[in-house]
């Protein structure tokens, strides 16, 4: 069995790690090396299999029939039972065919080589870009898999230019894994021409993108501009200057990921941030973008944080826990000796 590669040097892995491995970034964080998703489908460690939905058994099972294996494999039973995870759960339906993976091991620190047979028993797979990995059976899925079945294919400028061409299409499922492909194997990313950069641009900067591929895209250029474009500092402003308040729909569409991406990437001290855009924060609903947006403020703007406070106080339509929040901070202040620029945030 192939054990996931902590140890690797490559490009493609340190890119991985850098993207998952800033909690402060992304909140789904994970530890160790994660794989781009289309190399997770086709890993040797999962089976990759197309079937019919036969059972569903609540809390977190579900039965399919087998219809097809990927890669050769003769170990996969007629019938395959599979603890899933809510999502897949809530979008199952019977007698529908779907394209899942599975993985019949688990993370252990403490085994020797940091993985166990799964004792729950099999599991379909969920990572960045597989949330999870259980597709409907359509034809621009298949187009995808056929064009990433072997290495020398997910290295290709052919899958790029369908991958780019997914992340136009309605299909949010599959512009997720479209962006997380993109996004963690830098051997694609080193194919991208400025063209290429510009266009994931615009899917990144669009609100009807769903906030999760918007992050991971961000996010890729934050990190590697040289790779993904030199957009992430206008984008991030942008974000901060234009998300609603109290959010997005639920789902998707959940801006809390990329609301604190950005406030992550403009900490950076040579970020200038108009204070209307930090300000703006201290009215959300959200305590976590309050205790940002201050932390902020007293970082880019320490002589005017009373200032700012007082301002959002005199709101008389401000929400009643930003009021009482914002109370706090204003004595915190007053009991802040004269001349002390240095922030101690505050707690609800």
């Amino acid at each position: 069995m192939q054990i996931i590669r902590f140890c690797s040097l490559s490009l493609r892995n340190i890119l991985a790690t850098a993207l998952i491995g800033l909690a402060w970034i992304c909140p789904l964080a994970l530890a160790g090396t994660v794989e781009p998703p289309l190399h997770m489908l086709f890993s040797d460690k999962n089976r990759l299999v197309v079937g019919t939905v036969s059972e569903i058994n609540p809390p977190n099972r579900i039965v399919f029939k087998r219809e097809k294996v990927f890669g050769g494999h003769d170990d996969v039973p007629e019938l395959v039972d599979l603890i899933a995870d809510f999502p897949a759960m809530k979008n199952a339906e019977m007698g529908e065919r779907y394209v899942f993976a599975y993985g019949l091991i688990e993370r252990d620190k403490r085994a020797p080589a940091g993985v166990v047979l799964n004792k729950k028993g099999a599991t379909i797979i969920t990572s960045l870009g597989l949330e999870p990995a259980m597709f409907r059976d359509t034809r621009d899925l298949r187009k995808i898999l056929d064009a990433s079945n072997t290495e020398e294919k997910r290295d290709s400028r052919a899958l790029l230019d369908l991958l780019l061409k997914t992340l136009k299409r309605d299909d949010i499922q599959l512009r997720s894994l479209a962006a997380a492909q993109i996004a963690l194997d830098a051997d694609l990313g080193k194919l991208l021409d400025d063209k290429d950069r510009q266009q994931i641009r615009s899917v990144a900067a669009n609100p009807e993108t769903t906030t999760e591929t918007r992050r991971v895209l961000l996010q890729a250029a934050f990190l590697y501009p040289s790779l993904y474009g030199t957009w992430w500092q206008p984008e991030a402003k942008e974000v901060l200057a234009t998300t609603p308040l109290d959010g997005y729909p639920e789902g998707a569409w959940d801006p809390t990921g990329l609301v604190l991406l950005a406030f992550g990437v403009v900490e950076k001290p040579e970020v200038q941030l108009p204070r209307d855009s930090l300000i703006r924060w201290l009215r959300s609903p959200q305590p976590l973008f309050r205790e940002r947006s201050l932390a902020l403020i007293g970082n880019k703007f320490p002589d005017q944080e009373r200032e700012m406070v007082e301002e959002v106080l005199n709101d008389p339509s401000l929400n009643a826990g930003s009021r009482t929040y914002l109370d706090d901070q204003m004595r915190r202040l007053d009991r802040q000796p004269p001349g002390n620029a240095a922030h101690e945030q505050g707690t609800e």
